[in-house]
């Protein structure tokens, strides 16, 4: 049994799962520089301690998902920096010093292959989805107990992310981007639904804030088979990749706690947010009862 099976029951019912941060902006405060396709894969390559590192405050964060740093090792992420030959190597030790990060743990800590970047260009719906089965297969032969699918910013490329980690036998997980604060639109719900059919166990919301959606999670939860997630941006001003330091991070995780009572069954960092933020909200959750739900429809 791995990590995720034995923590997967908590998406039913107990303390959500917390999920780590802003993988970019964490790695922005450490005053690297990430604003090139590749600049992961080489830092993988040349300074695979800065990524160890990384990992470990994460996990001394008392996450429980860990998301390995896969995003950008694909081929053509990597042809940026001359080692697009490389992918499987470099995705392999993403992987590696992520499941050893989580081996250190007294708890057991899953962890996630990322599907999908925005920091390539866009393909062609064909070879969009071959390149998502590509670096799919490799993210389940490397080891990942699940995938984070992110697309390309579309969601042409969410629903093909989707697909392909679906197909690897690995529970996936869709993330939906809301850049505004509207609530959950028609155009959501409908997506959500066709994520579901396409394969996604459980979905997450990327929001700047929790004031338009926390109404709506529960009826939501209620309605769909789907697991729901929120990733709670360090502000309303956040941009993703970089660490908003103007913010008072107890001030966060408090309103990220209060997604565990609307219903949300994953729980984490986004933009902007770093470990501090999921450290706060790993702690705060810890001194609160855990809660209980119904089963979602079949």
């Amino acid at each position: 049994m791995n990590n995720f099976s034995r923590i997967s029951s908590r998406l039913d019912s107990g303390r959500p799962l917390v999920v780590d941060s802003d993988s970019a902006a964490s790695l922005r405060a450490r005053g690297l520089g990430l604003d090139t396709p590749g600049a992961l894969g080489r830092l993988l390559r040349e300074h695979p301690e800065v990524v160890r590192s990384h990992y470990a405050a994460e996990v001394a964060s008392c996450v429980d998902v860990l998301s390995a740093l896969t995003a950008d090792t694909t081929p053509r992420a990597l042809a940026e920096v001359g080692m697009e030959h490389r992918s499987a190597l470099l995705t392999g030790i993403a992987v590696d010093l992520a499941l050893e990060a989580a081996a250190t743990s007294n708890k057991p800590i899953a962890v996630a292959g990322v599907l999908g970047s925005e920091m390539v260009s866009p393909l062609s719906s064909g070879r969009l989805v071959v390149e998502f089965e590509e670096h799919a297969a490799r993210l389940a032969s490397a080891g990942c107990e699940l995938i984070i699918a992110r697309g390309q910013g579309s969601r042409l490329g969410l629903m093909a992310a989707v697909v392909a980690g679906a197909a690897t036998g690995l529970p996936t997980w869709a993330v939906i981007q809301l850049l505004n604060d509207k609530g959950l639109e028609g155009d959501v719900v409908e997506l959500l639904e066709a994520l579901t059919q396409a394969g996604a166990s459980s979905v997450v919301l990327e929001v700047s804030s929790t004031s338009a959606y926390l109404p709506e999670l529960r009826c939501l939860q209620t309605a769909n088979a789907v697991r729901l997630g929120v990733l709670l941006a360090a502000s309303p001003e956040s941009v993703r990749g970089f660490a908003d330091s103007q913010v008072d991070i107890k001030a966060w995780a408090a309103l990220a706690l209060s997604l565990d009572s609307g219903a949300c069954r994953i729980i984490g960092g986004g933009a902007g947010t770093t470990e501090a933020h999921t450290r706060s909200l790993a702690v705060a959750l810890g001194s609160m009862p855990p809660v209980a739900l119904s089963p979602p429809r079949a």
